[in-house]
C-alpha cells in the first residue's frame, strides 16, 4: 500500500511546486525579470547631434537590443560638462556608483578625469568592434573614450567662379590676395572653422609638434608665431567687405550660398549637409588642400562607476557597427569613427575630396593663447 501510493505524492508535490512558482512570477507581475535597464547617456554638442542620438541612434539601439533604453540627457554646447565630470568624481571618491553611463564630451574632460581612474579603458574583449578604429584615434586619449564620428575642416569653392582651386596653402594665400573682397573665414573666437585657417598659417611658421601632442606649456614658444600674425594682417584688405570676419561658421556658409565669398574654409559635415540640403549653389564643392587644416573626431566614453557597463559596452561595440556608421553620416554627414576600409565603396566616393588626413588641433593653453593673439594683432590692429 505505502509503495502504491509514493508516485502520487510525489505528482502532488511537483504541483504545488509549479503552482508556488508561478504564483510568484504572477505576483512579480508580467516580464518583470525582463524589465530592460536604462542607461543614462549624456551628450554634448548642438541640436543636430541631440537630433542624431534622440532621434535615430538610440530608437535604433533599443530597438536592436530591447533588453535595454536610453535616457538621453542633452548638454547643449558642452553646457554643464565640468559639472558631470565633478560629479563622477564625487561620485568615485565617496565609492559610489555614478549615474552617468556613457558620456559624449571634450577629449579634455576625458584627460583631465583618467588620473583618478574615472574611465574604463577600453579593449577589443570589451569592445569587438575596436579594432575597426585606427589605433592612432584611440590613442589620442589613451584608450579613454572612442571615436564614433569625425569631421574637418575644408576649403569650399564655386567653380562658377574657381576653375582652378588652390591646393595647398600658399596657393590659398596667394589667391586671396589676386582676389580681393572674396574670400573670408569666421572670427576664430566664434568658430572652428576660422580657427583652423589661424592654425595653418601659424603651423607655416612655426613646426607644428611644438604645439601639439601634450609637450610641456611654454608661452616664450610663442614668439615664433609673430610672422603669422603678420602674414595674417596682411590679409585683411583682401578679406571680404575690407577684412569683415562672420560671426561663426554658419555665416561663413551663408556668404557662400549669397555667392558673396567664391572660397571659404568650413567644417567637412556642415559643408557636406548645406550641400546635401540645397543650401549651397550646386556649383560649390569641398577639398582638403595641403597641408591640412585641422580636423577631429567625437568621441565617447564609459564611466567606470557605472553599474551598467555591460550595456555602455553593448551600445559602444553597436555605434561602430556598419549599420550605426551610416546613420552617422546619412544624418550629419560626419567622417565614420572606423576605418574608410570598413564603409561602402559609395560612401568613401562621397567623401573623396575631403576625407584625408587632417592636422591636429593646438594643445588647449597654446589654442587659447592663439585666438587671444590674433584678436589683438590681427583684428585689433596691434
Amino acid at each position: 500500500m505505502m509503495t502504491s501510493r509514493k508516485p502520487g505524492i510525489r505528482a502532488v508535490c511537483a504541483a504545488l511546486g509549479l503552482a508556488l512558482i508561478a504564483f510568484v512570477i504572477g505576483a512579480a507581475g508580467p516580464g518583470a525579470a525582463q524589465s530592460p535597464i536604462t542607461l543614462n547617456v549624456y551628450i554634448n554638442g548642438d541640436t543636430n547631434i541631440f537630433d542624431l542620438w534622440n532621434k535615430t541612434l538610440l530608437p535604433a539601439f533599443t530597438k536592436r537590443y530591447p533588453q535595454y533604453r536610453a535616457n538621453f540627457v542633452p548638454l547643449l554646447h558642452g553646457d554643464g560638462s565640468q559639472g558631470v565630470l565633478d560629479k563622477i568624481l564625487a561620485a568615485k571618491q565617496a565609492h559610489k556608483p555614478t549615474d552617468v553611463d556613457l558620456w559624449e564630451t571634450d577629449p579634455t574632460y576625458v584627460t583631465q578625469g583618467a588620473p583618478n581612474g574615472l574611465w574604463v579603458k577600453l579593449t577589443t574583449q570589451l569592445i569587438p568592434n575596436l579594432s575597426r578604429v585606427p589605433t592612432d584615434k584611440l590613442r589620442a586619449t589613451d584608450y579613454y573614450s572612442m571615436p564614433y564620428r569625425g569631421s574637418s575642416v575644408v576649403i569650399a569653392y564655386n567653380t562658377a567662379f574657381v576653375k582652378t582651386p588652390p591646393k595647398t596653402l600658399d596657393d590659398l594665400l596667394a589667391w586671396i590676395k589676386a582676389n580681393p573682397g572674396k574670400f573670408t573665414y569666421c572670427d576664430p573666437n566664434t568658430g572652428g572653422s576660422g580657427q583652423a585657417f589661424m592654425v595653418a598659417v601659424v603651423y607655416k611658421f612655426a613646426p607644428m609638434a611644438q604645439y601639439t601632442g601634450g609637450a610641456p606649456y611654454d608661452p616664450a614658444k610663442e614668439a615664433a608665431w609673430d610672422p603669422a600674425w603678420q602674414m595674417l594682417k596682411s590679409l585683411e584688405p583682401a578679406m571680404y567687405n575690407n577684412g569683415f570676419h562672420p560671426n561663426g561658421n554658419v555665416a561663413v556658409l551663408q556668404l557662400l550660398a549669397q555667392q558673396n565669398v567664391y572660397i571659404a574654409p568650413v567644417w567637412s559635415d556642415m559643408g557636406t549637409d548645406y550641400l546635401k540640403r540645397g543650401l549651397l549653389p550646386k556649383t560649390v564643392k569641398l577639398e582638403q588642400i595641403t597641408p591640412p587644416l585641422f580636423g577631429g573626431d567625437s568621441t565617447v566614453t564609459a564611466p567606470a562607476g557605472s553599474t551598467h557597463l555591460e550595456g555602455t559596452f553593448t551600445l559602444l561595440n553597436w555605434l561602430l557597427t556598419s549599420e550605426a556608421q551610416q546613420m552617422v553620416i546619412t544624418a550629419v554627414s560626419g567622417y565614420p569613427g572606423v576605418d574608410w576600409k570598413y564603409m561602402p565603396a559609395g560612401v568613401r566616393q562621397q567623401f573623396a575630396d575631403v576625407a584625408k588626413p587632417y592636422a591636429p588641433l593646438p594643445d588647449s593653453k597654446y589654442f587659447a593663447d592663439m585666438k587671444r593673439l590674433w584678436h589683438e594683432r590681427v583684428a585689433g590692429g596691434g
